[in-house]
């Protein structure tokens, strides 16, 4: 399982499309019932979710006819109803909204009933976990800018991940991994050494708004850009449906993280070169939520950057020769507080429709435009090496 199957795409957007569809059919629609069992788990209504969604794809075709195009391929390719692949890439906006209709029916019905509501705790959906990095060519050991994730999701997901190469001409070539069905990839490298990793977040605002740019038609333009500046453009230029976390990364040394809530968008930047998040905001300017449901994450981010701050500064068990891809390595394998940990793992005293692991685990050297990855938790198997 450990390693990633590798596919090239080119050729025009809709066939670039069609032969992801094509070559990942069963995987595409395995995704689409493991999403409606884990939404209809959460009490949400999943074939509103999918109307909602489907009413996106003309919204899509207006931002960015290009990801229409790629999206209508993959539909046409795997032989999955355009409605369905289109809620794998509008998930986290069509979530939201679905979560808010449901809860405030369950508060009419409570208020009716005379019964407390049910406790905020309990309403919030999941989102994908995750433990991301960045180290800046000042604390490596090889002067090379770094960065990249531990990806957290549902277990079942790990058989549906691929890499992606995209080879166009008239956009950057990029090498990404992505979930089969979604066109945007959330990890990953183009040829001009932009980087992106990705954390899910949760934010008290997040679904008012039910129509807005999606995150993975961003994370898209993220990959598509030549410049640093117009890579951080499209997560801040317009407001967002609900939070997610990324981090940005160029291969001159540069490293940004964006906490963006619907409304606001948190910079946060390396400390002695090093950079860390998990799934909550460091930022007291929103409202904070999805450590209500999943702990860890205020202890996880840390961790990884103590771990990482000690091989850049020469503390503990660290020689100071600075961080370099073993450390790192080695530190997205740690297991305090496991399964919880920054290499998460299964927790048995859950329902199986909410197991959950870390289903990915990247290491992306910037400068040469390469990814060490491998599937599934990092400590069951090896790295492998994928150059774009």
């Amino acid at each position: 399982m450990a390693e990633f199957e590798r596919v090239v795409l080119s050729g025009t957007p809709n066939e670039r499309g069609i032969e992801h569809g094509e070559r990942f059919a069963e995987e595409v629609a395995a995704n689409v019932e493991t999403y409606r069992e884990r939404f209809a788990h959460e009490g949400v209504d999943v074939d509103a979710m999918r109307d909602h969604a489907a009413e996106y794809v003309d919204y899509i075709e207006r931002e960015s006819p290009a990801y229409a195009a790629e999206m209508r391929g993959i539909a046409e390719g795997s032989g999955v109803p355009l409605a369905d692949v289109t809620m794998l890439n509008v998930r986290w906006e069509v979530i939201y909204p679905a979560w808010k209709a449901r809860t405030e029916a369950a508060d009419e019905s409570e208020a009716g009933s005379g019964h407390d509501a049910t406790p905020e705790v309990e309403r919030s959906p999941t989102v994908d976990g995750c433990t991301s990095f960045g180290v800046m060519p000042s604390a490596t050991a090889d002067g090379t800018t770094y960065m990249g994730q531990n990806w957290d999701w549902l277990a079942p997901i790990v058989d549906t991940l691929f890499l992606m190469e995209l080879r166009r001409e008239d956009a950057p070539d990029v090498l990404a991994m992505t979930e089969a069905g979604i066109v945007g990839g959330k990890i990953g490298v183009n040829e001009h050494g932009i980087g992106i990793a990705v954390n899910g977040l949760i934010s008290g605002g997040d679904g008012t708004e039910e129509f807005r740019k999606p995150y993975h038609v961003r994370f898209r333009e993220v990959l598509d850009a030549e410049r640093y500046d117009d890579a951080l453009r499209p997560i801040l230029e317009t407001d967002r449906v609900c939070s997610a976390n990324v981090l940005v990364g160029h291969a001159d040394g540069e490293l940004i993280d964006l906490e963006a809530a619907p409304e606001l968008v948190n910079p946060i930047y390396p400390d002695g070169g090093v950079l860390t998040h998990s799934n909550h905001f460091e930022t007291d300017a929103v409202e904070s939520v999805n450590e209500r449901r999943g702990p860890s994450t205020l202890y996880r981010a840390e961790r990884l950057r103590r771990l990482l701050t000690a091989d850049a500064a020469g503390t503990g068990d660290s020689d100071g020769s600075g961080v370099d891809t073993a450390s790192i390595r080695g530190a997205l394998r740690d297991h305090f507080g496991r399964p919880s940990s920054i290499c998460s793992h299964v927790d048995e005293s859950l329902p199986t429709v909410e197991h959950g692991q870390t289903n990915a685990s990247l290491v992306i050297d910037l400068q040469e435009r390469r990814i060490l990855g491998q599937r599934g938790p990092p400590c069951e198997g090896e790295y492998h090496e994928y150059a774009l």
